[in-house]
């Protein structure tokens, strides 16, 4: 068995524990919890359980162990360049949630225009600084953790196997936009994890990715807190996102601008930093991957469960969207 193969079941197996963990909630096992105590039940086992626990398992079972070389392959190292890692982790801290804004905008305009009703869940009721402190982990700390674990860490290293960095940075990061199995996010997402995945190989370091998803994570929460607080941070940002006016318009725009300006410009410096590529694929044309596979072409078998996990969450991604506009 290819090492392809094995990262690959080992996603395919954190997806279908992700899914049956929400059809568990969805046939509301849980219905006499609050819907409070039913975010941290949830958050904790998807994140721990199903892109934590369960993928390291089926790796260590199908690597027998190798637990010191899985943790090297999926980049759990220090950087290949420490000072240009750690200035691209914290580019990325600041660019990043700006950066997400503008193609959150994007995915909305388009959703919109298809037709598509969102609906609105019931969002968190902070009751106090305790209660921001323990969404900030639930919301920032373990997706950083858990989510790029099974992304950046064991789909992207295993796609590089009989793969390009160009297909393992693409494939990885559509997989990431269709794990959130939500309409809204899925454009965002998946631009995200194309930032995520290029950081990662271009620093040899899985840690720009983490901080990235971090901050990105942690910046919305406390954006949501300060708004239903509507302390000063809360209502000069609402201002910002609700308001028609020009002036407010033109900022939003321009702060949007800069931010994906930013992102291009660290991530062409992060490709710089690395080995230069034997072929040269550009990623929108902007950063340099390389389009080499030394170690031969991948096989059906070797993508079966890849191919199996990208239907099914299409699907079900295709269902949600069909369900919203017909509703």
């Amino acid at each position: 068995m290819t090492a392809r193969s094995r990262h690959l079941i080992a996603y395919a197996a954190a997806m279908i524990a992700l899914l049956v963990w929400e059809v568990i909630i969805a046939a509301g096992v849980f219905s006499r919890v609050s819907d409070f105590g039913l975010d941290v039940i949830f958050s904790l086992v998807s994140q721990i359980v199903c892109m934590g626990v369960v993928p390291l398992v089926v790796l260590l079972v199908l690597n027998r162990g190798k637990a010191k070389e899985l943790a090297l392959t999926m980049r759990y190292k220090a950087p290949r360049d420490l000072r240009s890692c750690l200035l691209i982790c914290l580019g990325m801290m600041v660019l990043i949630t700006p950066f997400a804004m503008a193609f959150n905008a994007i995915s909305s305009l388009f959703l919109t225009i298809i037709g598509y009703k969102r609906s609105f869940p019931v969002g968190t009721v902070y009751l106090g600084r305790g209660d921001l402190l323990l969404m900030l982990f639930l919301s920032a700390v373990l997706p950083a953790v858990f989510e790029e674990f099974s992304h950046r860490g064991v789909l992207l290293s295993g796609l590089q196997d009989r793969g390009s960095e160009f297909s393992a940075v693409v494939i990885s990061a559509v997989m990431f936009g269709l794990m959130h199995g939500n309409p809204q996010q899925f454009f965002f997402t998946t631009i995200g994890g194309l930032v995520f995945g290029v950081a990662a190989i271009k620093c040899d370091c899985i840690l720009p990715a983490m901080c990235a998803h971090f901050a990105n994570n942690a910046v919305s929460t406390v954006l949501d807190y300060s708004q239903q607080k509507q302390n000063a941070i809360g209502v000069w940002y609402e201002k910002l996102v609700s308001s028609n006016t020009v002036l407010s318009s033109v900022v939003l725009f321009f702060v949007l601008a800069i931010s994906v300006y930013g992102m291009v410009k660290l991530l062409q410096y992060a490709a710089r930093k690395a080995p230069k590529p034997v072929s040269e694929r550009k990623l929108f044309g902007l950063v340099t991957l390389d389009a080499y596979s030394p170690d031969g072409k991948a096989t059906l078998k070797d993508n079966a469960f890849l191919y199996a996990t990208m239907v099914a969450e299409g699907a079900l991604l295709l269902i949600t969207v069909l369900w919203g506009i017909v509703k």
